[in-house]
């Protein structure tokens, strides 16, 4: 099971692969979240025109491809990503956008190498399948955070599609599901009650969230981390309900979220927390 293969507490997920180091939700994402130590990492999924299921966080591809000024696609007025097809995708570059606009600062602070840009340009969308190979090949957790599929024709069918492929490709072992829509989950407990799951939150928390979370047999809450305080942590655990919060990028929040009982912490930044939870 996902959780037998991480430690009791303090585990690190590198947050849609090492995003502040490598394009985010790609495949050198995931490598070097894997280089830096990460117990597990997180990716997003959505399924695409043709039914083919991809890692890519945004609604849009304008951020994070080359979508705008790639000459095949001029003539095209919608941006949304479930209007292409897996073929169609292929064809743009999610990896060069992150050396122009350098997100995190990272290159500027000469933390990447030449050879690490070049590894970043023309990096692909992956599919999920690719994704789920490579935790495999690694045996590495993998946190699959189901995107909103709300206004697409049978969206619920995005669940089941997902488990087709976990068990295709026999990862079962190593996967969380996790969702902002929480219909998803309940789809996800009716008919696959032996994956484990994560209630996704922002801004405020379910009432009576105990009775909540039990509602959706979630082991686990992963809510923004500026929510929580120990006293929340501490009653989700007598009720053996582990709290991930999200994004946790100031590392002496992080080690203090750890140490106040959270059992994992969400970062673009894996490798300083590694670092930091390592002394």
């Amino acid at each position: 099971m996902f959780f037998d293969h991480l430690p009791q507490s303090g585990y690190v997920c590198a947050h849609r692969g090492a995003r502040a180091h490598a394009p985010e939700n790609t495949m050198l994402a995931a490598q070097r979240g894997l280089e830096f130590g990460a117990d597990y990492w997180e990716l997003d999924v959505h399924k695409v025109a043709d039914g083919t299921l991809v890692v890519f966080h945004d609604d849009v591809l304008d951020r994070t491809t080359d979508i705008s000024t790639h000459p095949d696609f001029s003539d095209r007025r919608s941006r949304r990503i479930r209007d292409y097809t897996w073929d169609e995708l292929q064809k743009l570059d999610a990896g060069s956008w992150f050396i122009t606009s350098d997100p995190f600062g990272t290159i500027a602070a000469g933390e990447m190498s030449a050879n690490d840009l070049d590894l970043m340009r023309g990096q692909r969308i992956p599919s999920l399948k690719e994704a789920l190979a490579f935790s495999r090949k690694h045996n590495l957790p993998v946190n699959v955070e189901i995107k909103n599929q709300a206004g697409a024709a049978d969206d619920l069918s995005i669940v089941g599609d997902v488990v087709d492929i976990v068990h295709e490709l026999n990862v079962q072992d190593l996967v969380l599901i996790s969702s902002f829509n929480h219909d998803y989950l309940a789809e996800m407990k009716a008919r696959y009650p032996e994956i484990p799951l994560a209630v996704l939150v922002e801004n405020k928390h379910p009432e009576d969230i105990v009775a909540y979370l039990q509602r959706f047999g979630c082991t686990c809450y992963h809510p923004d981390y500026q929510m929580i305080d120990v006293a929340l942590v501490s009653r989700l655990m007598e009720h053996g309900i582990r709290v991930a919060p999200y994004t946790v990028n100031d590392m002496d929040r992080a080690v203090s979220l750890a140490s106040g009982g959270c059992f994992g912490i969400i970062t673009d930044y894996p490798l300083s927390l590694r670092q930091r939870l390592s002394r």
